[in-house]
């Protein structure tokens, strides 16, 4: 019980340095401006991502900082800062591999701010430039290959869906041209295309900065190939949170950590504040507190459907518990409740489904969990085929909540969830 709130505590302190460290490395030195781009990169995140890792929170908060200093201290060009970035680099990857991301678009958005602003007598095409994109290169470079080398000593077990032993794996070939195509359709399908847990309205504010950002890019250079420049950077910017895709275009490490987002969005605002144009200056500020206000709506609506997830768990497995209780039968034991299938929430009308309704989690497995949680003492266990007649039962009677769906056969209570059996 405790646990989770002491996660969230430190979650909300390394996400809240994230933002700051963020903020001033890319120039932002007023109050307003370091709240608002740290408020950005830390509301995102929990809006996009950490909310489904609850008892993760701290750990990927810090893969998220950790990334970010490995950027600020590389950047030097410099060798000691080159082996500590690599080091922070491989601490962060042995977290979250995926914040390669977030590391190369602070990076982009970095360069982008000294080529709109540099300082006197500073030159964007410098010597020093150089050896600090060499740095952030070499740091990157070598953190995934110590971090490669001690994924392969070890006997980890990945789950199939992250990867992560694979995660900077170019063994099986890269395919350029795929990879580009399914970046630039991710891409599109972020900016644009509607999601269930993202409003729209919110993308089009979104893009409201970007554009923002886009406009000041053409506008504040004074070459043409300054403008070019800085436009390409931006479009860089936008595009590195997939930028793992590049090695596995059908991978779902950029579906994991698409908290690079917020760089890109918190990127096109800091351009508009250190534009010096007070107008533009004032409406972002504006724009970006509808942004967050909207960030934390969302943050609530993402927190309500997981307590009514949670809620409808119990009530369901208190149901059944009731309902197999209530069957009158003096053989069953009291204590064994075999389980066949899944239940699937009903999608036909007037049901809807949609993201957040976590039914795929109430199964025989789960349902154990949350009987132990209550004290309860029962066990769940899967139907399977040494269970011939529970099976050819469940075959020939109506699933949950129908009343005929709860029974008792050979000493054991059953429950039809699904027609289909579980296969583990």
């Amino acid at each position: 019980y405790f646990m989770p709130f002491l996660q969230m505590f430190e979650g909300i302190v390394f996400m809240s340095l994230y933002g700051i460290l963020v903020a001033r490395f890319w120039g932002a030195r007023k109050t307003l401006d370091i709240i608002l781009i740290a408020s950005i990169l830390c509301v995102f995140p929990y809006m996009a991502q950490v909310y489904q890792y609850n008892t993760s929170m701290a750990t990927y908060s810090l893969a998220h900082l950790l990334a970010a200093l490995a950027v600020i201290v590389s950047v030097r060009g410099t060798l000691f800062g080159v082996v500590l970035g690599a080091l922070l680099h491989v601490a962060a990857f042995s977290i979250y591999q995926s914040v390669l991301a977030n590391s190369a678009t602070i990076f982009l958005i970095w360069a982008l701010m000294r080529l709109l602003f540099p300082t006197e007598g500073e030159h964007f095409l410098s010597k020093m430039m150089l050896r600090s994109t060499l740095g952030a290169i070499l740091a990157v470079l070598i953190g995934g290959a110590i971090y490669l080398f001690i994924v392969s000593t070890m006997d980890l077990k990945f789950d199939t869906y992250q990867d992560a032993g694979e995660a900077f794996d170019i063994s099986k070939g890269i395919n350029l041209s795929y990879a580009i195509s399914e970046i630039i359709k991710g891409t599109r399908a972020f900016f644009f295309w509607p999601e269930a847990y993202f409003p729209d309205y919110l993308k089009k504010l979104q893009l409201l900065l970007l554009l923002g950002g886009g406009f000041f890019c053409l506008l504040l250079p004074k070459s043409i190939g300054g403008k070019a420049g800085a436009v390409a950077l931006l479009g860089l910017a936008a595009l590195s949170p997939r930028l793992l895709q590049l090695l596995h275009p059908g991978g779902h490490y950029h579906a994991l950590t698409l908290t690079g987002y917020a760089l890109v969005f918190a990127g096109g605002l800091i351009i508009i504040l250190r534009a010096g144009y007070s107008l533009p200056r004032n409406l972002s500020a504006l724009l970006s507190l509808v942004i967050i206000t909207a960030y934390v709506i969302q943050c609530n609506w993402i927190s309500t459907v997981n307590y009514l997830n949670t809620l409808a768990h119990y009530t369901t497995l208190t149901q059944i518990l009731s309902r197999v209780r209530s069957v009158p039968n003096d053989q069953w034991d009291g204590q064994t409740i075999a389980v066949v299938g899944r239940y699937d929430m009903p999608s036909e009308y007037p049901f809807k489904p949609a993201t957040g309704v976590a039914n795929e989690f109430i199964h025989a497995y789960h349902m154990q969990k949350l009987a132990q949680l209550m004290r309860e003492k029962v066990h769940f266990v899967n139907a399977d085929e040494s269970m011939p007649d529970i099976l050819s039962y469940a075959q020939s009677h109506p699933v949950w909540p129908h009343p005929a769906s709860v029974t008792v056969i050979d000493g054991k209570g059953v429950v039809i969830l699904s027609h289909k059996p579980e296969s583990k």
